[in-house]
């Protein structure tokens, strides 16, 4: 297994969240941007995490990368796929405020910010809906195996990010009875206990992705953090894989999009407002890459 690791993948020492999607203004090349995003990535410390990966169109441009396909193309959903991600992870709100205002200053007119998104953990790691979040996530070894694209493959040490913006109806979802609530889930509210494979409804959302396809489970590592404020509101979807085709299969499966043309019933009561994925390098690679 690698020694460098993706950036702050399984770190979750901090609280609060900023995430932070660009576009590359006219002509500019990922080349044009390198100095300044050195001193984006030099703001981390003890207090906050920096977390770099790029869409596509860029991606490309590192000698060893994925090839990620167009998002909408593969995808078949909403598509806000930008050129630049930055995620900031700090002890508070004040620090990861001042960083984000830094990141925007030192980008410059390189860049457009296309999307910011305020995150926070949500009492002991809840969703705004009361429910854990991420109690798939696998351990140890199998942790890294799902979320770090392995030696020998384009990337390897890095991994491939999918981020998505869903804004939750919570009025519609808490007017129904708890039992429902978890049938729509399929695990506990108060316990996270996953619904045994024989009582699962077939629209539960558990029961569309954690799933295994060809003999593989199609295991990610979940970064999710609730934002929005009492008015609007809902969930950063954040995860880490070592595909991506292993992320067009699951949303297939929460869309109805596969044979059995099952739809995942926790999208009728949170809508997706955005999309993208992201080539996230190993803090080696980019080091490298931002040395020159």
């Amino acid at each position: 297994m690698q020694s460098s690791l993706p950036q702050g993948v399984f770190d979750k020492r901090f609280v609060d969240h900023v995430f932070l999607e660009y576009k590359l203004t006219g002509d500019n090349s990922l080349a044009q941007v390198r100095k300044a995003l050195k001193a984006v990535n030099e703001q981390a410390n003890d207090g906050l995490l920096v977390t770099i990966a790029f869409g596509p169109k860029v991606s490309q441009q590192f000698d060893n990368a994925p090839q990620l396909p167009n998002y909408g193309e593969a995808t078949h959903l909403v598509d806000t796929q930008a050129d630049v991600w930055v995620w900031l992870q700090g002890k508070d709100r004040g620090t990861t405020f001042d960083a984000a205002r830094t990141t925007n200053q030192l980008l410059g007119e390189a860049v457009t910010l296309a999307r910011e998104v305020v995150g926070f953990v949500y009492h002991d790691s809840r969703d705004l809906t009361g429910f854990v979040d991420g109690i798939g996530n696998p351990d140890g070894e199998k942790a890294l195996a799902a979320a770090i694209i392995p030696e020998g493959k384009p990337g390897e040490g890095g991994s491939v990010v999918l981020t998505q913006q869903w804004r939750h109806d919570l009025a519609a979802f808490h007017q129904l009875p708890q039992q429902e609530q978890e049938d729509v889930i399929g695990h506990t509210k108060p316990d996270a206990q996953e619904y045994d494979d024989d009582v699962m409804p077939a629209n539960a959302h558990v029961g569309r992705v954690d799933v295994s396809k060809d003999g593989v489970v199609q295991r990610l590592w979940r970064r999710s953090v609730p934002y929005g404020n009492s008015q609007e509101h809902g969930l950063y979807f954040l995860s880490f894989a070592c595909e991506w085709e292993r992320y067009a299969f699951l949303l297939k499966r929460m869309f109805g999009a596969t044979e059995d043309g099952i739809t995942d019933r926790l999208t009728e009561f949170t809508q997706l407002v955005s999309g993208a994925w992201w080539f996230c390098p190993s803090q080696t690679q980019l080091d490298q890459w931002l040395q020159g």
